[in-house]
């Protein structure tokens, strides 16, 4: 279920909260957002100061891993199985050990039969040759090793047993594949970007762990496999790697876990929230100013970057100004309501 983030907003703060009881007067015509509902207008004071700003968007995600199956490519007696399962392998670790008195003997016989290939044309050479090749490649299989880097998720086989070069020794999962599917909803998608940095939040393990947006979905669905909330919801796809090798944290595949995605972060600069922009009829955006006198008159900004909740101003406000931010409806009625004011 995909939680709206908070702002964070360092050292730019809401100063007052101030409940009118009467009319805002705003421009007619759709010059500016005007509020339509019967309830007396209400507004909030926000006092710009220059700081860190910061804006993120919770999501739900399911860790995920693709596994690979070793599979031995010679047959024969296993005398040795060095691992158990939920070890750490490394790629090219010895997992196991096949007999290989056999393969040695037909090794050696290889061997004396290309020595000794002297009075032969060249073509009885070149197989003698190939021959030697295979029969030292099936001493070296003799070696059970691991494909990839990883966890061990299974062993299927015992000292003593007798394997085929068909069936299915281990299966592990591969840590370079190890990471988290999600999704954002239609409304958060312009904000995410490839790149971006996330926090996942695994709460089982008490864990936070720097995670990084690898990729996002050109296409977007209303089914997925990752857990969301509710039915027929537009969603796009993400997935998000680790910072850190997962392997040292004892994660597995399957864990869900919450993620916050960073999706603005900036240093001394000025912000409001979107709800104090206004836009004119010829794409023009301004804010409501308060005034030395107490009044409130438009001024033309320009702005910057955005997300959801926040928009850098770039010019038309400074350190100290004050702007006006009409809640929506619902917040409205929430604060008339904690301050006693029946409506």
């Amino acid at each position: 279920m995909k939680k709206r983030g908070k702002i964070t907003i360092g050292s730019i703060v809401i100063i007052a909260i101030v409940v009118v009881i009467g009319i805002i007067i705003f421009p007619t015509g759709n010059t500016a957002r005007t509020q339509s509902s019967g309830l007396p207008s209400l507004y909030l004071e926000y006092q710009v100061r220059s700081g860190e700003i910061g804006d993120s968007i919770e999501v739900i995600g399911n860790i995920t891993a693709e596994i690979e199956s070793v599979i031995p490519k010679v047959s024969g007696e296993v005398v040795e199985v060095y691992v158990k399962k939920g070890d750490k392998v490394e790629k090219g670790q010895v997992i196991a050990k096949i007999d290989d008195l056999d393969y040695q003997i037909a090794y050696l016989n290889a061997l004396n039969d290309y020595e000794s290939s002297t009075n032969i044309g060249e073509r009885m050479k070149e197989v003698k040759r190939l021959q030697l090749e295979k029969a030292k490649k099936n001493l070296e299989d003799t070696q059970i090793k691991a494909p990839v880097s990883g966890i061990v998720n299974e062993v299927n086989i015992s000292k003593g047993d007798v394997i085929r070069n068909t069936d299915t020794a281990f299966v592990i999962i591969n840590a370079d594949t190890i990471k988290v599917k999600s999704a954002v909803d239609e409304i958060e998608y312009p904000y995410v970007k490839e790149g971006m940095e996330a926090t996942i939040k695994i709460e089982p393990l008490n864990l936070e762990l720097p995670g990084r947006i690898e990729w996002i979905s050109f296409s977007s669905t209303t089914e997925s496999g990752i857990v969301v909330s509710g039915s027929g919801i537009v969603i796009v796809p993400i997935e998000i790697v680790f910072i850190e090798d997962p392997l040292k944290y004892n994660i597995f595949s399957g864990m869900t876990v919450d993620i916050e995605i960073v999706t603005l972060r900036l240093e001394n600069t000025v912000a409001i929230p979107k709800e104090a922009l206004y836009y004119g009829e010829n794409g023009s955006k301004f804010v409501y100013k308060k005034t030395a006198e107490g009044g409130m008159e438009p001024v033309h900004v320009q702005t910057g970057r955005e997300t959801s909740s926040v928009v850098e101003i770039t010019e038309g406000l400074k350190v100290g100004d004050t702007v006006l931010v009409l809640p929506s409806q619902e917040d409205a009625q929430r604060i008339l309501q904690n301050y006693g004011i029946q409506i």
